[in-house]
């Protein structure tokens, strides 16, 4: 067995990251010929969608080698619609190409990943691509990378006749490109040597920042053009050398541990789940634990299994911690932990789609389709938050951006067949409970016509625990059906709270049951909890949540004021404004709702020269008027109408 690194490469859309992986393919021996984006032939960019309009939209996963070295390589999406795509990638990962253009430079989407990074201590190598198009400054670039990414850069390059088709680069030598200046801020001997002009050999610098990057404390930061194939070798021995390799174990002891970060539905409708193998291994035949998102566990059995090997997926009887497996027809959903859950796992907690947009076939016969459509693409990114209302056979997803549906309507017409409309977009709040509120209704009491008793106590829950649901009566109270129909009322009517937004971060209590043998039946209990629940949930009171976004504004000082007065004309806040060498950085939030006006604004309000950074930011309480959402489901709390619902009268 090789040993193995797992490596993605990241950047802002357009930067050429796709046009980078290309040509490590290529000079790895995995394609006879670097494919191009402009033509449509790249070999990770797979969907004709990706191929038609050049952007990565799912992530990839290839593989080459270099001497015994293994590379199990993902490329990612671009555009800040796909982050989800990304996320899941991040997962899994040992480390990082961050591709940055000589033109553009550092755009918005490198600051969110760059930052993303270092928060997840992900070693990161740093490529500036694009040497050769004309615009292309590598000065320029090299000084909004230490401004904006981070001031550890250890330039590995010296670029000459940039901005032309005979754009080179030679190594860089590291005393010229004060590499120990830099490493001396993450080591105290270097500190001293650099204080005290002790001289510190070549060979020293070099290992001491192979450490550095492979702790992310430094990052090397390499120049050249994917296009042209410049560059590409000294950073092919710098993956060798500057991130951390994986040895695998055949016979290892430890229990099996691996995460699933892509789902992909092939032609013939089978789906293939990619897993980041941590601890163990797998086996053809064997069964294994899979661990879901809610904690559930059920087996399975491998019959189909595969690993990433020279640009193709090709079968195996084993894989083995370290790499990366490939599962066919298994049920298992991104996210989903194979085995037990590992340390090594990175925790990422990426803000759900804030935006909600119903679908509809534009045919109404092709409903079913659209149906399978939806649930397949959740599958593969399960962010979409698909849900069909069951009374008004409605369907609902949710997004991050206008680009994200635009693509999600080529796939539903080029995969299913069929045309798909969205409505328009809606920003979706969220309701949290105030107090603690109880209410309980017993059978034979004269308004409860229902052979059933039920009480509930809710109470507020801790930030992001969603809806917990408690028992305070036995379990063998009741028989096991009438259970079960309190418990999914109650995450069926918490879909609409007192304003008809979903409640979250709460704590229901089922503190009352009573029944009539033979008399009771589910039916009961699933027509009464509604009135309890929702008296309770009255009774504790909830608050309105609105999504927001954090931004991280960059800015010349001559546009301050009028940055700061849109601002606050788009109800955001900001921070004390921070000056660095007459540039200000701006950090702060903004509702979700006013963001996208935020954004065409950037460029009249700083000539062209501010560049905004925005990132899901939770949600903040709404102080002034409470927005209500249209209700779905007759409001309990109006009993009348309530009874008339339930006696089919509405």
């Amino acid at each position: 067995m090789k040993n193995i690194l797992n490596i993605g490469v990241l950047a802002h859309v357009d930067a050429g990251k796709t046009t980078l992986t290309e040509q490590i393919l290529f000079k790895t021996g995995v394609i006879n010929r670097a494919g191009s984006v402009d033509q449509g032939n790249t070999t990770t960019d797979s969907l004709d969608i990706e191929r038609r309009r050049g952007i990565t939209v799912k992530s990839a996963a290839v593989s080459f080698m270099l001497g015994e070295l293994k590379f199990n390589l993902i490329d990612t999406p671009g555009h800040a619609d796909f982050i989800s795509e990304v996320e899941h990638s991040l997962s899994v990962l040992d480390g990082v190409i961050l591709v940055i253009s000589a033109v553009e430079g550092v755009q918005a989407q490198t600051r969110v990943l760059m930052q993303t990074l270092k928060e997840q201590g992900i070693p990161t190598i740093l490529f500036i691509n694009k040497l050769d198009r004309m615009g292309a400054d590598y000065r320029k670039v090299c000084s909004m990378i230490r401004q904006r990414l981070s001031g550890n850069v250890c330039e590995m390059s010296v670029p000459s006749e940039e901005g032309t088709a005979w754009a080179t680069v030679r190594p860089a030598d590291p005393h010229e490109a004060g590499w120990l200046e830099i490493l001396a801020s993450n080591n105290e001997d270097m500190l001293r040597h650099y204080a005290h002009d002790i001289p510190v050999s070549t060979v020293r610098l070099q290992a001491e920042l192979r450490q550095q990057t492979k702790n992310a404390a430094a990052y090397p930061l390499f120049a050249g053009s994917a296009a042209r194939g410049i560059g590409i070798e000294p950073l092919l021995e710098a993956l060798q050398s500057f991130l951390p390799v994986h040895t695998p174990v055949e016979d290892s002891a430890d229990p099996l541990s691996g995460l699933a970060f892509k789902v992909m539905k092939q032609a013939n409708g089978e789906r293939l789940v990619y897993l980041r193998l941590f601890a163990g291994s797998i086996r053809k035949r064997e069964r294994i634990p899979v661990v879901s998102k809610d904690g559930h566990t059920t087996y399975m059995k491998v019959k189909q299994l595969f690993c990433l090997m020279h640009g193709a997926i090709v079968p195996t009887d084993g894989v083995y911690a370290g790499d990366i497996a490939v599962l066919g027809g298994v049920d298992v959903k991104v996210g989903d932990v194979i085995g037990v859950v590992s340390d090594r796992m990175k925790s990422f907690r990426f803000e759900r789609p804030p935006i909600q947009v119903k679908v509809s076939a534009m045919d109404s016969k092709d409903a079913p389709i659209l149906h399978l459509a939806l649930s397949d693409l959740t599958m593969e990114d399960p962010f979409l938050q698909y849900a069909r209302d069951s009374r008004t056979q409605e369907s609902f997803i949710h997004v991050f951006g206008k680009v994200q549906q635009e693509i999600l309507l080529e796939i539903i017409r080029e995969q299913y067949g069929i045309e798909a409309v969205f409505s328009a977009p809606k920003v979706i709040c969220l309701e949290k409970p105030v107090s603690i509120g109880a209410a309980v209704e017993r059978m034979g009491e004269p308004q409860n016509p229902f052979y059933a008793t039920v009480g509930f106590r809710v109470e507020p829950g801790i930030d992001g625990s969603g809806l917990q649901y408690r028992l305070e009566v036995e379990l063998g109270s009741l028989p096991l059906s009438f259970q079960k129909a309190i418990k999914d009322t109650v995450f069926e009517v918490l879909q609409e709270g007192l304003f008809g937004w979903s409640v979250t971060d709460i704590v229901v209590t089922l503190t009352h049951t009573g029944y009539a043998s033979p008399v009771s039946t589910a039916k009961d209990f699933r027509s009464l909890t509604p009135l309890v629940l929702m008296k309770a949930l009255n009774e504790a009171g909830t608050n309105v949540y609105e999504p927001v976004n954090k931004l991280q504004f960059i800015v010349p000082e001559f546009s301050l004021s009028k940055v700061l007065s849109s601002l606050a004309a788009l109800e955001g806040t900001f921070e004390e404004p921070r000056f660095v060498n007459g540039i200000v950085h701006i950090n702060g939030t903004i509702p979700v709702r006013t963001s996208d006006q935020l954004k065409a604004e950037v460029h009249a309000l700083t000539s062209g020269e501010g560049l905004l950074t925005i990132r899901p930011g939770g949600h903040v309480r709404v102080r002034g008027n409470i927005p209500e959402n249209s209700r779905k489901q007759v409001n309990p709390l109006h009993r009348g109408e309530y009874m008339l619902y339930l006696n089919n009268i509405m």
